[in-house]
């Protein structure tokens, strides 16, 4: 598709893994994610050792600095309700210079997983969409096997069968059906990331919208759809929308409000903060032009009694 051999393409991705300029990570779903947006009030200079002290939680996915009066965010990742509370209840390491946090509970997202650089062309595109094939007639609850595997692959989305049958002591036909059964019932989804200011991405906005509530749905997938949109979430807080986008400028978050004005009229935007700094995204923890520096899997599962947070 491309126009290049499969052996360099294996060498190009190779240097761009060894770079920390890409990673292949796996994810809970949009429909199955569950958890929290969590924002934190520090004092002034301290942010950093906040997030910093944040990134360690398996739990804890994503981490960056933000403008505003509220200086760090975390999002959370459950498999349930109970989990996400527990978390925020008792699982959330603060820093003695964090003066006050708040919190958003969501269910599943309208986006989050699946994003698109927008470098291919439509028939590119079409050429390398996979075929999943139908779902389960039966559909099978996420049980250990499954939380074995997610875990397995969360410091390589890329391992093959036969290095995963190794570490599940199974085989790699087995590894293969079980891998297949959970993207064809929407359990996991992989992810391509980069690094965003290689890719482009010079900031990111983190938006809060009130939305009429009959138009939730409508407002939250129409917003899901743009190219900008890394995480649209509603959520259960005083604005019920949240909104992270990639942006190229500064003025380029003039353009996203504009939109969001002119395509979704009855929306109102209550609160707009740029990132700063990201810190961690998806399990990576990332230096100030987004290119990884290390691994902590994301284990959504953590929060459960008897497990380690790292």
């Amino acid at each position: 598709m491309l126009g290049l051999s499969p052996i360099t393409l294996a060498r190009r991705w190779r240097r761009l893994v060894d770079d920390g300029a890409a990673w292949v990570s796996i994810g809970m779903s949009d429909a199955r994610s569950r958890g929290a947006m969590v924002e934190f009030t520090c004092a002034p200079g301290s942010e950093m050792s906040g997030a910093m002290e944040l990134t360690r939680q398996l739990y804890i996915t994503t981490v960056g600095i933000t403008s505003g009066d509220y200086h760090v965010f975390a999002n959370i990742a459950t498999p349930i309700l109970a989990d996400t509370t527990n978390v925020l209840l008792n699982g959330l390491p603060l820093s003695p210079h964090v003066i006050r946090t708040r919190s958003h509970v969501f269910g599943s997202l309208f986006d989050g997983m699946v994003w698109h650089l927008g470098v291919m062309n439509s028939s590119q595109t079409e050429r390398i969409r996979e075929a999943v094939g139908p779902p389960p007639r039966e559909i099978r609850p996420f049980g250990p096997l499954d939380r074995a595997l997610f875990l397995a692959l969360g410091r390589d989305g890329r391992r093959g069968y036969a290095d995963l049958a190794d570490e599940l002591d199974t085989a790699p036909k087995a590894v293969q059906r079980r891998l297949d059964r959970l993207r064809r019932n929407g359990d996991i989804a992989f992810r391509c990331d980069v690094a965003r200011e290689l890719a482009g991405w010079h900031t990111m906005a983190l938006l809060w919208l009130t939305v009429p509530d009959m138009d939730l749905r409508a407002v939250g997938h129409r917003v899901a759809s743009w190219p900008e949109t890394r995480m649209c979430a509603a959520v259960a807080s005083p604005t019920n929308l949240a909104l992270i986008a990639n942006l190229r400028s500064f003025e380029h978050l003039e353009e996203v409000l504009i939109r969001i004005a002119t395509k979704c009229p009855g929306v109102a935007v209550t609160e707009r903060r740029l990132v700063l700094r990201q810190v961690k995204v998806y399990g990576r923890l990332v230096d100030e032009s987004g290119q990884c520096v290390e691994v902590i899997p994301p284990d959504p599962w953590a929060v459960e009694p008897g497990a380690t947070t790292g």
